[in-house]
């Protein structure tokens, strides 16, 4: 329910899943792992106070959310025989991480597992608008970079890197950090 930028920490987490990744709205994005916390619970309270109990807190305005999506860029340019320096699209790297809770144990029903799960691929469509968005814009640092000179191309990457952050924060205030997006759980 909220995105980090470069160098902000990543929550402390039980397990990386690796598995069928496939199935996240993400899939089609190279470099997005999924990290999971786990949750427990009999039924909709106990698994709501469990999520309360081991949520991220969002680094942008210390609130503690359901889901954290965390990317970085990195990039590298050439000098062409003028010395001018240019970077193409493939030059901006992309990763990310979403971190979102996984329902653990065999202490809930069927039914229960069901509610959850659309609880969870919810929150990880909510979690694909901001992937998405900065995998969307990864050419704007590229052409801030081609319209900047050599001195001042990493200068103009950080500052196209600040305005897709800066987007995050307002598609998670627009959304009240998923609240208007997401099935509600508990």
């Amino acid at each position: 329910m909220a995105a980090a930028v470069a160098l902000a920490p990543l929550p402390p987490v039980s397990m990386i899943i690796a598995a069928d990744e496939s199935t996240t709205p993400f899939a089609d994005i190279p470099n997005v792992t999924v990290i999971s916390y786990d949750v427990a619970g009999r039924n909709p309270a106990a698994i709501r106070r469990s999520i309360n109990a081991a949520r991220p807190t969002d680094p942008n305005d210390g609130m503690r959310v359901d889901g954290l999506s965390h990317y970085e860029f990195r990039w590298r340019w050439r000098r062409d025989a003028q010395g001018a320096c240019s970077v193409a699209p493939e030059d901006v790297l992309f990763s990310a991480t979403v971190t979102v809770p996984r329902l653990i144990g065999d202490d809930a029903s069927a039914k229960l597992r069901e509610q959850f799960d659309r609880y969870r691929q919810s929150l990880l469509a909510h979690e694909d608008g901001h992937i998405r968005y900065a995998w969307n814009h990864r050419g704007d640092i590229a052409a801030a970079m081609n319209a900047a000179t050599c001195a001042t191309a990493s200068e103009a990457a950080k500052a196209a890197v600040k305005a897709i952050a800066d987007h995050d924060i307002a598609y998670d205030k627009v959304t009240r950090h998923g609240a208007t997006t997401i099935l509600p759980f508990g």
